[in-house]
């Protein structure tokens, strides 16, 4: 695929005019049949079609995991060239369109991801054929509508303010590493029937998202790792001793990096090492283990050290880790498991390694990140926003820096705006730093600091 989409390239690029541009639009997240980041090499901008739901299940959560790979493809902009307009499906069974405002946050929702363009499937809705209830714009009867009016509404406001966020610049601080072989080598071999690389990628993604924490996507291809204070592994079990060499030395440098169980213990070719678990990692890691097992039933871990309540549970995997330097920072309430520990944490030159050695529920995992976020300096006001508030930042087309907050709920939101004085683009209104902000539901405010 890689190479047939190259050779297009090359053909298109031999009669384009200039200011025509070359694109691809990947539909949403993350691909384990072709690889996305070669596939860029030949594009001169990504483009993404991303559906998601809507009405009561809408948090952004999906299509902000589609737009974070996008951006991270190229490390720039993006297109949208597909996404909900009224309803979507192949058939009538799945018929939600956007509750009132749904539409507008959704458009301002990519361009806080860094969208330049968001576009519909479709202008109207096709009697007949597969997507015939895939609606546009418009409806069957090509008339205006409540879907149209509220696009028109936002065409109407980026006439205004659209200079001003066009090629938002983007710098987060925490990247993902993301392991295509690793998803391929676990698929082969799995350790469980539920859960899969891709769980454990999408739960720390989702963890992230719901601590208002920005992340990047980046590949053992990536260049330097460095611009990064906080790097999250999952499950990176097929990797060459330099891939591991790297992040071990990312960490040694400064980095603060997260590794889960199945890291390290089979070589690029998906070949089980022969040296100790966790291979090359054991050292910055500061432990290794011999024996693994699966679990029947899931687990407490013992005094509940985050804190998780009725969430303090781990499931699915146990490595039974031998600490060399690391701390141990919790255990497995059992009786024999209960004398090797489920999450360790190891000072590693100037940064540390955090592993976890099981699969964390939900709740857990999300508090585990929140320290190792912590300690890396990346905590503060944004953690801190009412449970359906979420923000995004960048740095806008003016060159002043942008703070978008959506409120993804039904109920009037209130939060303490806590960055430099500004205005709200879509109000007008000047914002001081402390001043209390109300968010209507579905609605959301663009602050652009002076």
């Amino acid at each position: 695929m890689t190479e047939f989409l190259s050779w297009q390239a090359k053909l298109v690029n031999e009669y384009k005019r200039p200011g025509q541009f070359i694109t691809q639009d990947f539909s949403g997240g993350l691909h384990t049949d072709i690889d996305q980041w070669a596939i860029a090499h030949s594009l001169d901008i990504v483009a993404v079609n991303p559906y998601y739901e809507v009405q009561d299940n809408l948090d952004f959560a999906a299509p902000t995991l589609t737009d974070d790979v996008a951006r991270s493809l190229k490390g720039g902009n993006f297109l949208v060239t597909e996404t909900n307009a009224q309803t979507k499906g192949w058939d009538s069974k799945g018929q939600f369109p956007p509750y009132d405002g749904q539409l507008r946050m959704n458009v301002y929702g990519h361009l806080a991801d860094g969208a330049n363009m968001v576009e519909y499937w479709h202008w109207h809705s096709l009697h007949y054929g597969q997507e015939t209830y895939w609606k546009g714009l418009l409806s069957h009867d090509l008339e205006p509508n409540r879907i149209y009016d509220e696009a028109a509404r936002v065409a109407h406001e980026l006439e205004k303010i659209g200079p001003r966020l066009v090629n938002l610049q983007k710098k987060n601080d925490v990247a993902i590493f993301y392991s295509i072989d690793s998803y391929h080598g676990i698929k082969f071999m799995p350790f469980a029937d539920q859960t899969d690389y891709m769980t454990l990628v999408r739960q720390l993604h989702n963890a992230l998202y719901r601590m208002n924490v920005g992340a990047d996507f980046v590949t053992p291809e990536s260049a330097n790792l460095s611009r990064y204070k906080v790097v999250l592994a999952p499950a990176l079990y097929v990797a060459s001793d330099a891939t591991l060499t790297k992040l071990a030395e990312y960490a040694r440098n400064g980095g603060h990096l997260l590794l889960t169980f199945k890291s390290g213990f089979t070589d690029q070719y998906d070949t089980v090492r022969s040296t100790m678990a966790p291979g090359p990692l054991r050292e910055a890691a500061g432990f290794h283990y011999q024996e693994f097992s699966n679990l029947r039933a899931p687990l407490a871990l013992k005094g509940d050290p985050y804190q998780a309540g009725a969430a303090n549970r781990v499931s699915t995997w146990v490595e039974m880790i031998v600490p060399d330097t690391a701390k141990a920072v919790a255990f497995y309430d059992h009786p024999f498991f209960g004398r090797y520990p489920a999450i360790t944490r190891n000072s590693f030159g100037s940064g540390s390694v955090t592993f976890e050695g099981t699969v964390l529920s939900d709740v857990l995992q999300a508090k585990v990140l929140e320290g190792v976020l912590r300690e890396a300096g990346l905590t503060g006001p944004d953690q801190q926003l009412p449970e359906k508030v979420r923000v995004k930042h960048g740095t806008g087309g003016g060159g002043k820096p942008i703070h978008y907050y959506f409120n993804y709920s039904g109920t009037e939101q209130k939060f303490a705006y806590a960055y430099a004085a500004g205005a709200d683009l879509l109000s007008g209104r000047s914002v001081e730093r402390g001043r209390q902000m109300t968010l209507a539901p579905w609605d959301l405010a663009i602050i652009e600091e002076r």
